[in-house]
C-alpha cells in the first residue's frame, strides 16, 4: 500500500511519529528490519540550533545508510529560520521536510510553536508557505484538530496549507489543550480528509493494534496512519499492521523472550553508538514501554531505573532472561509429554 507525497513515493502507508527523546537513529535502525514501516521521522529539531551548529541539534538529524527513508521534522515560529533549515536538511538527504504544528508541550506551544500556532492559523499558513518556497523536497505538516476543545480549525487550515503547496498532512485527532487525554476524534480527522482535494492525510493517535489502524483508515478515509507511543515497546507493530491491512493475516506475536532479546539488542546498540553510561541512563525511561509488552517483570521495572552501571543493568536483565528460558524449556517439556 504505497503512498505518494508530492514527488516521492513511500512503500507503505505507515509512518513512525517523531517522539522527543525516543525516535533517535539507534531506535529507527532497530525497528526498520522488522518490516512494514514506510517513513520514519526524526525527533523535532530547532532550526536555530541546527543552523548555528548546535551539537544537540546536529545529533537529532544524525542518520546512516540503513536509516532510509527519513524525514526531518522542524519546529519553531520564525518562518525564515524554518525555511533555511528545511533547505539545509533537504540538501543533506531528508526525503521530505515536516513542520511540527502539533506538539502540545507548554514550553513549545506556549511560545506559539507546535499546536500553539492553532490559536492563530494565519501564522501556520505563512510559515508553511515560506518553507515550501525555499525547500526543494516535499514539505509536510503534522498538526492537531485545533487548540481549544471543540474549535475544529484543522479542515479550513488543511485547505489553506494545500493551497500554498504542502504535500501531505498528519492529523493527531485531539486538540492541543487535551495533550494526550481523552479519545481521538475520528470524525475530526475525517473532516480534514474531506477538506483537502488531492494531498494525502495520515491519521494519528490511539493506534494500539492492527485493528485500530484499520478502523481509523476505514472510518476517516485517511491515506495511512502514523504511530508513536505504541511503537516504543511493541517494535513489531508496523509489521503487524502492514500484514493485516494487506492480507488480513495477523502474524504470530513475538514471545516474551524474543521481546526481551530485542530490548537487549537495543541497549547494546546504544552502548556502541553513545557509550555504556549513556545506554544505562537512556534505558531508565525506555524500560517502561518495553516491559508493558514483555509482561510481568517487577525486577526489571524497579531495577533498571536504579541501575548505575552496565554491570548492574546486565545482572538484572540476564537473570530475567535465564528465568524466561527456563519457563520456555518447562513449557516445551510439557508439550512433549502431552503428545506422547
Amino acid at each position: 500500500m504505497s503512498v505518494r507525497i508530492g514527488s516521492v513515493e513511500i512503500e507503505t502507508n505507515l509512518l513512525l511519529s517523531p517522539l522527543a527523546g525516543y525516535t533517535d537513529l539507534v531506535y529507527r535502525c532497530l525497528i526498520r528490519p522488522l518490516g512494514g514501516l514506510g517513513l520514519a521521522f526524526t525527533e523535532f529539531v530547532n532550526p536555530r540550533g541546527l543552523m548555528n551548529g548546535s551539537a544537540r541539534s546536529i545529533q537529532l538529524v544524525e542518520t546512516a545508510p540503513d536509516d532510509r527513508p527519513l524525514t526531518v521534522q522542524l519546529f519553531g515560529t520564525d518562518a525564515d529560520e524554518l525555511a533555511e533549515a528545511a533547505l539545509w536538511v533537504a540538501e543533506r538527504g531528508s526525503l521530505t521536510v515536516d513542520i511540527n504544528f502539533g506538539c502540545p508541550v507548554p514550553k513549545v506551544a506556549g511560545k506559539g510553536g507546535g499546536s500553539g500556532v492553532l490559536r492563530h492559523c494565519p501564522d501556520a499558513v505563512r510559515i508553511a508557505e515560506a518553507v515550501v518556497k525555499k525547500c526543494p523536497c516535499p514539505v509536510t505538516v503534522k498538526t492537531r484538530l485545533g487548540w481549544e476543545m471543540g474549535d475544529l480549525v484543522a479542515p479550513a487550515l488543511a485547505r489553506q496549507l494545500e493551497d500554498v503547496g504542502v504535500a501531505a498532512l498528519t492529523i493527531h485527532g485531539r486538540y492541543g489543550m487535551q495533550k494526550f487525554a481523552g479519545q481521538v476524534d475520528l470524525d475530526g480527522i475525517r473532516a480534514v480528509v474531506q477538506a483537502v482535494r488531492t494531498i494525502p492525510v495520515f491519521g494519528n493517535g490511539d493506534i494500539h493494534s492492527p485493528q485500530d489502524a484499520k478502523r481509523m483508515i476505514e472510518q476517516t478515509g485517511c491515506a495511512g496512519v502514523m504511530i508513536g507511543r505504541q511503537a516504543l515497546g511493541d517494535l513489531w507493530i508496523f509489521r503487524d499492521i502492514h500484514s493485516y491491512l494487506t492480507t488480513g493475516i495477523l502474524p504470530v506475536p513475538p514471545t516474551r523472550l524474543e521481546r526481551t532479546r530485542k530490548m537487549i539488542e537495543h541497549f547494546y546498540a546504544i552502548v556502541k553508538h553513545s557509550g555504556p553510561q549513556r545506554a544505562v541512563v537512556d534505558f531508565r525511561k525506555r524500560i517502561t514501554p518495553y516491559t508493558k509488552f514483555i509482561g510481568p517483570c517487577p525486577t526489571l521495572r524497579r531495577g533498571i531505573p536504579c541501575a548505575k552501571t552496565i554491570g548492574e543493568w546486565e545482572d538484572l536483565v540476564f537473570a530475567f532472561v535465564e528465568e524466561l528460558e527456563r519457563q520456555e524449556q518447562d513449557s516445551d517439556h510439557h508439550c512433549q509429554r502431552m503428545t506422547v
